[in-house]
């Protein structure tokens, strides 16, 4: 009778995992980057991309971009998947919740774009769809998902900033700066008739010393004209003497002609052109809003899956 049951359990568990319903878990987040590739489809190059659009954005206004990529999300649709795991990691800054977390689900061929609570006003489902459709559609449908991630990403960093007016400065490492802004028609001619006065002025007074003080030239047999020698001077006590001739110059340590040692400089780049390592989510929150592949138009959740806005596939 046990080995009947023990038989009747393994069947419903080969059962389960055939058809797709065994729950996935929700993986843990990478310590030192903001993407975590469990379908082993993106490469190092995509990966560093998006930490260092993430960096850049986290220390100019606490937003974060993560990415995650599944081959299947078991009985969890994309969306649901993808709101856990936005909320297990955290990502995004915890009290303005401004992170954005895209998650890939390949062997489903489907994906979804979660958006923390701080962006909902902002980053409306229709706005998300649009920038998954026009900047990921494609190179998920071809394949070529790290053309599609690095599209996508690059759009969202240009979107969030310009919903909070930043600059960073990616090569030091994300240090925000203001957004420039151009001079009016008045402060350019200004500027330009300044420019002008200061030429004039400074042309007159060149003009105005060669005229005050005309420069004489000797010449002689070999060089042709040269200025002339400096004159001799004369001492207080009377008769004249030439300038002394400058002191001569050390030796070098190195003896002469020799070489005189390194500077002590480092074989290392700057710390501003090292790139800088993902230090991590810090805690932000999503209530569900985003959107996804679209199938149709209507909403990627089904059945008692939280509801928040989103969108399917396209057809």
């Amino acid at each position: 009778m046990k080995q009947t049951k023990r038989a009747l359990a393994g069947l419903a568990l080969a059962a389960a995992l055939l058809t797709g319903s065994v729950f996935a878990a929700v993986p843990a987040a990478s310590e030192n980057s903001c993407v975590l590739d469990e379908a082993n489809v993106l490469s190092e190059r995509t990966e560093q991309a998006v930490n260092d659009l993430t960096i850049a954005l986290d220390e100019a206004c606490g937003a974060q971009i993560g990415v995650l990529t599944v081959e299947f999300t078991g009985d969890s649709t994309t969306a649901d998947f993808a709101v856990d795991t936005f909320n297990a990691w955290g990502v995004g800054d915890p009290d303005k919740n401004n992170g954005v977390l895209l998650l890939l689900v390949t062997g489903a061929e489907d994906y979804y774009c979660a958006v923390g609570t701080g962006l909902e006003k902002d980053l409306t489902p229709q706005k998300v769809d649009d920038l998954l459709w026009n900047n990921l559609e494609e190179g998920f449908a071809k394949g070529d998902y790290d053309a599609g991630v690095v599209a996508f990403t690059n759009a969202m960093y240009d979107e969030l900033c310009d919903i909070y007016g930043v600059q960073p400065d990616q090569s030091t490492g994300g240090a925000p700066e203001p957004v420039p802004e151009r001079p009016s028609f008045v402060a350019r001619v200004g500027s330009f008739f300044t420019l002008t006065i200061l030429m004039v002025v400074l042309i007159f007074l060149v003009v105005l010393g060669r005229i005050l003080h005309p420069v004489r030239y000797v010449r002689s047999r070999w060089f042709g004209y040269s200025y002339p020698p400096p004159p001799p001077r004369r001492h207080f006590y009377g008769g004249w003497s030439r300038r002394p001739p400058p002191p001569p110059r050390p030796p070098h340590s190195g003896g002469p002609g020799g070489f005189g040692g390194f500077g002590g400089g480092s074989s290392r780049p700057p710390s501003s052109s090292r790139p800088k390592s993902f230090g991590g989510f810090s805690g932000g929150s999503s209530r569900g809003s985003g959107a996804g592949r679209r199938s149709g138009g209507g909403s990627s959740r089904s059945g008692g899956s939280r509801s928040g806005g989103g969108a399917g596939r396209r057809k």
